[in-house]
């Protein structure tokens, strides 16, 4: 996997566009993080994330410690609550784990298909 900064955070000016500010302003209680919940336990959800090229994943919030999977190669853009905003390529079966998320460290971004093929993920969530 690698992520490629394309704008700063803290600047609003370049990429932002009035809809994307908007629609992050009302995502910030917005805690489904993926498309189909596939599994809920008393520990963790497990969810599905199939983004057509061209599509997009709403702005959601991850306050909770996760890991997700590519299940296909492909490129994302995600715009993120602090004004940053990335570019990652992705192989089959890359992995990500954010361990440290909590109510107080948290993150809100959104999700676009930036590449020509379906982007597929598996991303589990852990409720502690």
């Amino acid at each position: 996997m690698k992520t490629i900064e394309i704008n700063k955070k803290g600047n609003w000016d370049s990429f932002w566009t009035d809809e994307l500010k908007e629609a992050l302003k009302i995502a910030e209680n917005n805690e489904v993080v993926g498309e189909q919940l596939l599994l809920e336990t008393d520990t963790f959800k497990v969810w599905n994330i199939q983004l057509l090229a061209g599509k997009s994943l709403p702005f959601h919030k991850h306050s909770k410690p996760y890991f997700y999977t590519a299940i296909t190669a492909g490129k994302s853009r995600s715009f993120y609550s602090d004004g940053r905003i990335d570019e990652t390529a992705y192989k089959k079966n890359d992995v990500s784990y954010f361990n440290d998320l909590n109510e107080s460290n948290y993150f809100i971004h959104n999700l676009e298909n930036i590449g020509t093929s379906t982007l597929l993920f598996t991303t589990v969530e852990f409720k502690k």
